[in-house]
């Protein structure tokens, strides 16, 4: 092998300009579209990829290219990956960048990094059909195209699909492919057909090995070498435990409240309670309130934030859920593509299960970071975080980095020294391009020069009449598109403009083309209503880099153990502070210099929860709640004046950590506050939804542990709404 491995993307077949604007690629395909699609080149596509997938996963963890490897890249075992044997800029840290603004690009290199691995050894599956040649696989010029086009695929956990359960029922779904241990593919004659193992079920470590095994040791000893996984430590309340993770054999995902140690050597895939904590939270409703509710969510909507982070308008705040200087004015989102990430690692990994009696703890793969990469599932997921960041810069193709603002000093990783003032020309270590330079932020900044695309990115299908690039209609086209499949919000606003307050006659469901139609009226151009979310800041390493969620309820907050609220019909969502591994973690002398660092210096993080969707039903169905004092039990309407006074009886968060409480006291820099501002929609598919002028009503949470006030800044001077007089 080279002294380094050139990370090209895969470039069979394609223009080798790999620099031309309207330069034709293969698409990465959403995973369930991929796996039960029965056109013959798919087919031929998994008759390729999954003995190669496989086999990939059982390469030796020596091996550079192994999957053990390249998962360990984003974390542990915190070693160099394809450069020399040296110790890391940040002790206790691996590559990944997080809370950084090169986070959208270095994963970006990453993926294909990964994406090429499987693809050179899915060539060797095909080159078993063509050593038989023509006269036993007649259709070798077709399976040669099928592995030319392949590309690694996505998981869009944003879009609802038909469920397993109810074809005729749409929701929110894990792919069907990690369900099942074997996939039968196509195999060469004279087998044909075959039963192979599936390595999205987990990940299984090669020759029964656990992942912490001694022969991952460097044969000289050399520590800068060493590839065990170690254990990760934490603590609560002053009380060590440890998550086992150098003992076992396997990935798990999301924890059930009832799992020990032992049952996770061998791995725990619950995929059904990660399907659970994708989809609107089981509403605890009486008999008969079923076909009421069923018109709406009471909770926050998935798609919903994934829509409007498309909406963002600046490449510096959807690429981080990292704050800068000034960041409190109107225009700020609170929101990123990082922020949604974060959330899907914790709801795949689920919560920690701790046992005290013997001191241990475990806890999904996803849900931290050293480890996360490991899980198959991750790979699927920050794909589908790619195509977000590429469906963003076609909507914003000249939004860039921005060499002087706040979010560019870097946290530090493996490879960057802690404050280094990141830039697009900044290398994405370890990742070698073709010419042995590392990639950096501007070279992978388009995904066609990559050597892939997503469906609706097509370029080269939007061209003017002298051949150039037609963005206009291009962005007219996404938007459709981007409506159609996940704006609910728009959806909300025709709920709650179109159809019959409570207690009237009219319409229970109504849109702005069904109304146009029914009543042969002169056409709605746009629904402007008010608009309604959490905005809120905290620090990264308020518990010295625990990670830990925010949960938001309406109505009230029962006491309960463990401390995992999925099942409460109250909660309306969570923010998830996606850190990395802990404080003290003992795999170093000084334990993280990263953590330490942020920690000292109160690096500072946004989020969003967005809650007009669910007001809108509580509103229309007259749900009753029970509120703090004297307050409304019963949402008047949706105008600020109501919606304000309400919430301030009814709105109520909590701090979880590994499943356990966290009084709000020990986190002083948490500052919650309630956004009132404007939603347009229009009826004109082709345009987007506009979110404009929140401002802070701080009567909701000002005075509240955790609440925020006009002198905590996050809205500009003047920004500050009061009930109308």
């Amino acid at each position: 092998m080279a002294d380094f491995y050139p990370i090209t993307g895969i470039q069979d077949g394609l223009d080798p300009k790999i620099d031309a604007p309207l330069r034709k690629v293969h698409l990465r395909l959403e995973i369930d579209e991929w796996y039960q699609s029965q056109q013959i080149v798919h087919i031929n596509q998994r008759a390729l990829f999954f003995p190669a997938f496989w086999t990939f996963s059982q390469m030796s963890p020596k091996e550079r290219l192994s999957y053990f490897q390249i998962a360990g890249i984003h974390g542990l075992p915190f070693v160099s990956w394809d450069e020399p044997p040296q110790k890391g800029e940040t002790a206790g840290e691996g590559y990944c960048t997080h809370n950084s603004i090169l986070f959208a690009t270095w994963h970006r290199p990453y993926l294909m990094l990964w994406e090429q691995a499987i693809y050179e050894l899915m060539k060797k599956e095909f080159n078993k059909y063509k050593e038989l040649g023509i006269d036993q696989v007649p259709d070798l010029p077709e399976l040669e195209e099928a592995l030319h086009s392949w590309r690694f695929p996505y998981w869009d956990w944003a879009l609802k699909k038909p469920t397993p359960e109810n074809k005729n029922i749409r929701d929110y779904t894990v792919p069907e492919v990690f369900y099942t241990e074997k996939v039968t593919v196509r195999q060469p004659p004279p087998l044909n057909v075959a039963d192979v193992s599936n390595a999205f079920y987990k990940f299984t470590m090669p020759e029964g090995m656990t992942f912490g095994d001694a022969r991952l040791k460097s044969e000289d000893e050399d520590p800068l070498k060493n590839l065990q996984v170690s254990d990760l430590k934490d603590q609560e309340d002053g009380k060590e435990f440890i998550y086992p993770y150098s003992k076992v054999t396997t990935t798990s995902r999301h924890s059930t409240g009832k799992s020990t140690a032992n049952t996770w050597i061998e791995g725990a895939q619950n995929n059904g309670e990660i399907v659970q904590a994708l989809r609107d939270y089981p509403k605890n409703v009486s008999p008969g309130e079923e076909e009421v509710l069923r018109d709406g969510n009471l909770t926050a909507s998935l798609r919903d934030a994934f829509y409007r982070t498309t909406t963002i308008k600046s490449f510096k705040e959807i690429a981080t859920t990292r704050t800068g200087e000034g960041f409190q004015r109107k225009s700020y989102s609170f929101d990123s593509a990082e922020g949604i990430h974060n959330n899907l690692h914790n709801w795949c990994g689920g919560p920690a299960d701790i046992d005290w009696s013997t001191k241990t703890a475990v806890q999904g793969h996803m849900s931290n970071v050293p480890v996360a990469a490991f899980d198959p599932i991750f790979w699927l997921h920050h794909c589908n975080i790619d195509r977000l960041i590429a469906i963003w810069q076609i909507k914003n193709p000249e939004s860039w980095f921005e060499d002087n603002d706040k979010r560019n000093i870097d946290p530090g990783t493996f490879a960057i020294k802690r404050y280094h003032q990141a830039k697009a020309a900044d290398n994405l270590r370890p990742f070698h391009n073709k010419t042995g330079n590392y990639w950096t932020s501007d070279e992978a900044r388009h995904v066609a020069y990559c050597g892939y695309t997503y469906s609706g990115l097509e370029k080269w299908m939007y061209t003017k009449s002298d051949g150039s690039y037609d963005g206009e209609r291009h962005i007219k086209a996404l938007n459709v598109r981007l409506n159609q499949d996940y704006n609910s919000a728009r959806s909300a606003a025709e709920k709650s403009e179109l159809t019959a307050d409570p207690g009237q006659e009219g319409p229970r469901l109504m849109s702005m083309a069904a109304l146009q139609v029914e009543a042969k009226k002169a056409p709605i151009d746009l629904i402007g209503i008010d608009d309604y979310v959490i905005n809120l800041i905290y620090e990264k390493f308020a518990l010295g880099g625990a990670g830990y969620s925010i949960h938001f309820f309406i109505g009230k907050v029962p006491s309960q153990t463990p401390y995992v609220y999925d099942n409460l019909s109250t909660q309306v969502g969570e923010v998830v502070n996606f850190s990395a591994e802990p404080r003290n973690l003992g795999i170093t002398p000084t334990g993280c210099e990263n953590c330490e660092a942020q920690l000292n210096d109160h690096t500072q993080s946004s989020g969003r929860l967005i809650l007009s969707n669910a007001l809108i039903t509580r509103w229309k169905n007259q749900v009753d709640h029970e509120p703090e004092g004297d307050g409304p039990r019963i949402l008047e309407s949706m105008r600020p004046e109501h919606v304000v006074k309400f919430l301030k009886h009814n709105l109520h968060w909590r701090v979880t950590s590994n499943g356990l409480p966290v009084h709000l006291t020990s986190m002083p820099s948490l500052k919650i506050s309630l956004g009132v501002g404007k939603a347009d929609h229009f009826a004109d598919l082709t345009k987007e939804s506009h979110f404009y002028e929140y401002r802070g009503a701080f009567e909701v949470t000002q005075g509240r542990l955790g609440g925020a006030g006009p002198e905590h800044g996050l809205y500009p001077p003047g920004f500050e709404y009061t009930v109308p007089s």
